[in-house]
């Protein structure tokens, strides 16, 4: 079995909206930067453990280098306008997945890997979380390591195959932080 030891530089930041709200103080914890660590770090110990590979990143790009993380946290208005542009949708989703995209031959020579951007809104992740009668931390959880998934190139969109690959290793991973399987009802 092979442990995850690279490092990990993780960035958090949040629109300067959400910031300014009166609630920030409760929605802040949620994205505790050791949280998030755990995740990634449970995440890929999971993968070297069970020898996945991905579809569009090598991995011995990632294998042993330090991994890049930048999580961007948003209120409504920016989520929506972001998801517009981004995917031509008009309305706020719960998390957006940007993978970094860089050609091989540069993130070869690089000394860290960089994972991409996961644009997270919050109040929407809250909204899901009630609806389908989670806590807030087990549902950004999920989107977390779904994000993290698609920055490595999973698309549950592809097809009945790649939908039950990506949902299997969600729901495995996601054991692993001793959270149960959110596809079950």
């Amino acid at each position: 079995m092979s442990e995850f030891n690279n490092d990990l530089d993780i960035v958090i930041s949040f629109s300067e909206t959400l910031l300014n709200q009166a609630n920030f103080s409760q929605i802040e914890p949620f994205y505790d930067i050791d949280k998030v660590q755990n995740i990634v770090k449970t995440m890929f110990e999971y993968f070297w453990q069970n020898d996945v590979n991905f579809p569009q990143v090598n991995k011995k790009l990632i294998k042993n280098k330090a991994l890049e993380l930048d999580v961007y946290v948003v209120e409504p208005i920016e989520g929506q306008a972001i998801n517009l542009d981004a995917r031509g949708k008009d309305y706020a989703t719960n998390i957006l997945s940007y993978p970094s995209d860089l050609p091989e031959n540069i993130a070869e020579v690089l000394p860290i890997f960089v994972l991409g951007e996961l644009v997270i809104c919050h109040d929407v992740v809250a909204k899901q979380a009630d609806e389908q009668g989670k806590t807030v931390e087990e549902h950004l959880t999920h989107l977390l390591v779904h994000g993290i998934l698609h920055l490595l190139g999973f698309d549950h969109e592809l097809g009945q195959a790649e939908q039950d690959e990506m949902e299997g290793l969600e729901i495995a991973i996601l054991a692993q932080l001793n959270i149960a399987n959110p596809y079950e009802n």
